[in-house]
C-alpha cells in the first residue's frame, strides 16, 4: 500500500479514459439493443421448434394471413438465410435457425461490447456489416418472396441497424482514445 492511498493506480488512469472516450448512452443502448435481440431471438427458436413440433400451433406473432412469424421462421430462409441447403443437406447441423444465428450474434455484441481494444471495435463493426447485409436480404425475402410481415423480423433489423450505428460511434470514439493516448 502506498502512502498515497491510491492502492489501483491502473484503475485510476483507465477510467478516466473509458468515461471520456466512449459515449455515456453507448453502453447503455448496447446492453438494450442486445438483450432485445436476444430476446427476440430466443422467442423466434421457440416459435419455430414448436411450430415443428406441432404444426396447428399458433405464436403470439401470428395476426393474420400475411402477419405471420412462425410462417417466416419455418420457411426455407427461416434457417441458414436459405443459402447453407444449397451446400449441405437440408437437414445438416450446419443449417441452423437464424433465430440460433441470431443468439449468437448478440451475445458477441455484448460481450465484445466490454472491451476497449481497437481489434474488438473492428471485429464489432465488421459483424454489424453482415447483419445489416443479413438484415436487407431478408427483409427483401419477406417483402417479395413471402409477401408476410412479420414485427419479430422487422424489430431485429431494426436493432441491427441500430447496432451497427452504435458500433460506428465505438469504433471512432476508440480511435480517437488510442491516437490521444498514442
Amino acid at each position: 500500500m502506498t502512502g498515497s492511498g491510491n492502492s489501483r493506480p491502473d484503475q485510476s488512469k483507465m477510467a478516466p479514459a473509458g468515461n471520456q472516450g466512449i459515449p455515456k448512452w453507448e453502453r447503455k443502448m448496447r446492453i438494450f439493443l442486445c438483450v432485445f435481440g436476444l430476446v427476440l431471438s430466443v422467442y423466434a427458436l421457440h416459435v419455430e421448434l414448436s411450430r415443428e413440433r406441432n404444426p396447428d400451433y399458433r405464436a403470439m406473432c401470428d395476426l393474420g394471413e400475411s402477419v405471420s412469424c412462425s410462417k417466416v421462421f419455418t420457411s426455407r430462409w427461416g434457417r441458414g438465410f436459405g443459402l447453407v441447403q444449397f451446400f449441405v443437406a437440408k437437414d445438416s447441423p450446419l443449417n441452423q435457425p437464424n433465430s440460433l444465428l441470431g443468439i449468437i450474434f448478440y451475445t458477441l455484441q455484448m460481450g465484445l461490447g466490454l472491451s476497449l481494444s481497437k481489434k474488438a471495435a473492428l471485429f464489432l463493426v465488421l459483424s454489424s456489416w453482415v447483419s445489416v447485409a443479413g438484415s436487407l436480404y431478408l427483409a427483401a425475402i419477406l417483402a417479395f418472396v413471402l409477401g408476410d410481415f412479420c414485427m419479430v423480423c422487422v424489430s431485429t433489423y431494426i436493432i441491427n441497424f441500430a447496432l451497427f450505428f452504435t458500433n460506428l460511434k465505438r469504433r471512432r470514439a476508440i480511435e480517437g482514445m488510442k491516437e490521444k493516448a498514442g
